[in-house]
């Protein structure tokens, strides 16, 4: 009988371990580490459901530019917009990202060889810069859609077609050249008619 008694007691406080009180420091940490623990599968099934094409496209060529993205959101359409956002802003980079980047290193070392002290210091910074890239033209080639917990996440594959085949960025290109032609013919006829006016003018 003592033995059962005892073995109550023990089994009583394993439950008390296992469930703290609400309100303790012990039940703020456990949930927590739950929180952690339920981000951490989240994470591991969102790798795990995405689509092969999101990392390796099996159908890339040489004749197109491919970009994926995937987004989350409460709306379905909502996370699909935001997919193709995050896609065509990879594949602004692709096609014309300027990447930049400096380094600045600075050592010196004080006191004699036996007791020297090496200061040393470095310091680098890089910046990407994406500015009006036109990726008229593009298509979806892949997308799919799964469920994340209580929203959606979507993964899409956009394809840029390269050279005369997007006839829609060779339209544009032919436009902007023509912009051009005209903004040159206008300095032009702007300064032939300054070098008319400086000759008029009496020495």
């Amino acid at each position: 009988m003592k033995r059962k008694a005892i073995l109550a007691v023990a089994l009583l406080g394993l439950g008390a371990c296992a469930s703290p009180e609400p309100g303790t420091p012990a039940w703020t940490a456990r949930q927590e580490q739950v929180k952690q623990e339920t981000r951490a599968e989240a994470v591991k099934a969102s790798v795990e459901e995405a689509p092969s094409w999101f990392f390796t496209n099996p159908d890339a060529d040489e004749f197109s530019v491919y970009a994926a993205g995937t987004a989350t959101s409460a709306d379905l359409q909502l996370a699909v917009d935001k997919a193709v956002l995050a896609a065509k802003r990879t594949l602004a980079d692709r096609i014309n990202g300027k990447l930049s980047s400096k380094m600045r290193e600075f050592i010196s070392e004080t006191g004699s060889a036996e007791n020297a002290q090496v200061l040393s210091e470095s310091e680098r910074v890089t910046s990407n810069l994406i500015t009006e890239v036109n990726v008229a033209g593009y298509s979806v080639k892949q997308q799919k859609v799964n469920p994340s917990g209580s929203q959606y996440r979507a993964y899409v594959l956009l394809q840029y077609p390269l050279g005369s085949a997007n006839r829609i960025l060779v339209d544009q290109v032919k436009k902007n050249d023509l912009l051009q032609s005209k903004l040159r013919a206008s300095k032009a006829f702007e300064d032939l008619e300054k070098e008319i006016q400086a000759a008029r003018k009496p020495n």
